[in-house]
């Protein structure tokens, strides 16, 4: 039996690529100048595809690979693959939900940490002064007891209210479904959430359901008080609207590890004291990294031998 031909859309570990070369005959998109070129002569045989979140798989995509079965996407979003045409031409799709949410949820709190004891701007004023104790501080706050709510309580939103429990937070959500499983509270609305707490972290998926979720009305049912942390999808908040909220004191600050708008809408966070960015890496981790590698090769070892497989979401 000869072995099925893989393509690989994205970054993956040394040790599956050694591995997959045994058992399969992977194509790397990494390793051409142009991916037409190399789908015009083996498109027809690939039987299915590992990518990642940020990469998109559309309909023209699909279609220079015929006789595709499986999409292995090492992302928990699967926003950027046209997942209603793959259903329709019935190619199934994995994704790699709860491989980083410890890595999501550890990073949440550190976008917390960060803007609530102002740990950047603390920073910048003892590396400008010498490293001189003494130099002008920034008063801070405390995450300590406060109210924590959380817009989407899946697999990372669970390690996060998993965590906010040792800093004695009172948690509070809001789901398309209200969870039976969990004793936090729940909320009918995003608007709602935001009315009940100090800090509002989303961990939904992005799309089209949850695009600009988070706009005027969230930020200022928040308060000027209140914090907002993004380590879902940049989609989610409208980014000017976070800008004005920002700049007129609607709410108290931001840590986000995700920003969507245009250049000139994002360029104006990177002038704000109480803005504390980084360049989406709150999955990336080396335990996150090792993790998405050994499930992906779980399913492909399934898809060859015809079990069911893990992680499936269509």
């Amino acid at each position: 039996m000869s072995k099925p031909h893989i393509l690989v859309n994205c970054p993956v570990s040394r040790s599956n690529k050694k591995i997959w070369s045994d058992r399969f005959i992977p194509h790397y998109i990494e390793d051409v100048e142009e991916r037409s070129a190399l789908l015009s002569g083996v498109g027809e045989y690939i039987k299915a595809m590992v990518t990642d979140g940020p990469r998109t798989v559309d309909k023209d995509y699909l279609d220079a690979l015929p006789s595709l079965k499986l999409i292995v996407c090492l992302g928990v979003g699967i926003d950027k693959i046209d997942a209603a045409e793959a259903n329709r031409r019935g190619i199934k799709i994995t994704n790699a939900s709860g491989t980083n949410a410890s890595s999501v949820a550890d990073h949440a709190f550190g976008l917390m940490l960060a803007v609530v004891r102002r740990i950047i701007p603390n920073d910048r004023a003892m590396r400008q002064h010498g490293a001189d104790e003494e130099c002008p501080k920034l008063v801070s706050g405390t995450i300590y007891g406060k109210r924590l709510g959380i817009l989407g309580l899946g697999a990372i939103g669970m390690e996060i209210a998993k965590r906010a429990l040792a800093f004695d937070m009172e948690v509070f959500y809001h789901n398309r479904n209200r969870r039976e499983d969990v004793d936090h509270i729940y909320c009918s609305s995003a608007i709602e959430l935001a009315q009940k707490v100090q800090i509002l972290c989303l961990s939904c998926p992005g799309g089209s359901k949850t695009h600009h979720l988070v706009g005027t009305d969230v930020l200022e049912a928040l308060g000027p008080d209140g914090v907002l942390i993004n380590v879902a999808r940049g989609s989610v908040v409208d980014t000017a609207m976070l800008v004005d909220a920002l700049e007129k004191g609607v709410i108290q600050g931001a840590g986000l590890d995700v920003v969507g708008g245009k250049d000139v809408t994002r360029l104006t966070l990177c002038e704000m004291a109480n803005v504390v960015m980084t360049p989406h890496l709150s999955g990336n981790t080396t335990e996150a990294w090792d993790l998405k590698n050994d499930l992906a090769n779980q399913i492909l070892n399934a898809f060859l031998n015809g079990e069911e497989l893990p992680n499936r979401v269509i």
